[in-house]
């Protein structure tokens, strides 16, 4: 998954703030802080412009400065908390929105990263970085919410991706995916065809299209997909075992059984993999070895020897 761009304080916004400051500060924390950024101490310019933002939070330039502290040290829980603080008093400043939505997109806490970049999109709906980031956002949500199997609520994440940043493959290709694990497979399709449009060459984009392809029962338009698959990423073993499956849908048993041996050779512990071939090795009338194949799917999996009955189409396409 992509971080958020970062856009982080520096070196622009310290450029800005390390301005001179008034030749005597005397006991004002304020232009005492700002001559410690000016001379680069920023462990003595955060404390000082600590009691500056605690003696005038109606000031902006004293958070900007603040924040360019902690920028400077590496404080990236301080700069946060202090960009948070100045979001509230200032809603107007941008490097607020993007130094909070940033860090939480990159921390992974995207329903905050939705809700700064969210806001900031709401307010300045022309800026590029705040409809791209929010974009960003909303497929890290997403993808989040496709690894616990809630597909429903990824699609609307995904979905709303695609629309801020329709050129966006990755959107694209996880909207596929939580549209095929809900068994609307022409609706992931098209998606899949979207992707395609967009990049030929993207790995797993034909892999995941020809596993459609093949829930539809459309097999020789599935084989194609993974053999294309194959060429540009030959090191992905669910290519080998799904286009055998559509082998075997098609009665090439013997040509299916080349790819189910690479399969279940590349996924040793995959039993649907281990079963697909030893059906196959059954039917070309090989028993011993189908036997041993068999004995290898009840070894992996002894709760189900038929491991499903993965020559079935609408059992045997995997969720994405």
């Amino acid at each position: 998954m992509r971080l958020l761009h970062s856009c982080s304080l520096a070196p622009a916004l310290i450029a800005a703030l390390l301005l001179p400051a008034p030749a005597s500060a005397g006991d004002d924390p304020c232009r005492a802080g700002a001559q410690a950024l000016e001379r680069r101490d920023p462990a003595a310019a955060e404390a000082l412009l600590r009691q500056c933002v605690a003696a005038h939070p109606d000031q902006l330039a004293p958070y900007l400065q603040l924040c360019a502290a902690y920028q400077l040290q590496g404080k990236s829980a301080e700069l946060e908390a202090a960009a948070a603080a100045g979001l509230k008093r200032f809603p107007d400043e941008k490097r607020f929105y993007f130094t909070v939505g940033t860090r939480a997109g990159q921390q992974k806490r995207f329903e905050r990263a939705l809700e700064v970049f969210g806001a900031a999109f709401r307010r300045w709906p022309d800026d590029p970085k705040f409809r791209e980031n929010l974009a960003s956002a909303h497929v890290g949500r997403g993808l989040e919410l496709l690894d616990a199997s809630k597909n429903a609520e990824a699609e609307k994440h995904l979905r709303r991706a695609t629309e801020l940043d329709p050129q966006d493959v990755e959107a694209q290709l996880n909207l596929g995916r939580a549209l095929h694990n809900s068994n609307r497979s022409v609706e992931a399709l098209a998606a899949f065809d979207r992707v395609l449009a967009l990049d030929g060459r993207l790995e797993l984009a034909h892999f995941h299209r020809g596993m459609v392809l093949y829930g539809l029962g459309e097999y020789q338009r599935a084989i194609a997909d993974l053999e294309r698959e194959i060429e540009i990423d030959p090191g992905y073993p669910p290519s080998y075992l799904f286009r055998g499956l559509a082998k075997i849908a098609q009665g090439e048993w013997t040509q299916a059984l080349a790819d189910l041996d690479e399969g279940a050779r590349r996924m040793p512990d995959n039993a649907k993999a281990h079963y697909a071939r030893a059906r196959c090795l059954a039917q070309l009338g090989r028993g011993t070895d189908a036997e041993a194949a068999f004995r290898r799917t009840i070894e992996l999996d002894p709760s189900d020897p038929a491991t499903s009955r993965v020559s079935d189409s609408s059992e045997a396409v995997a969720k994405c």
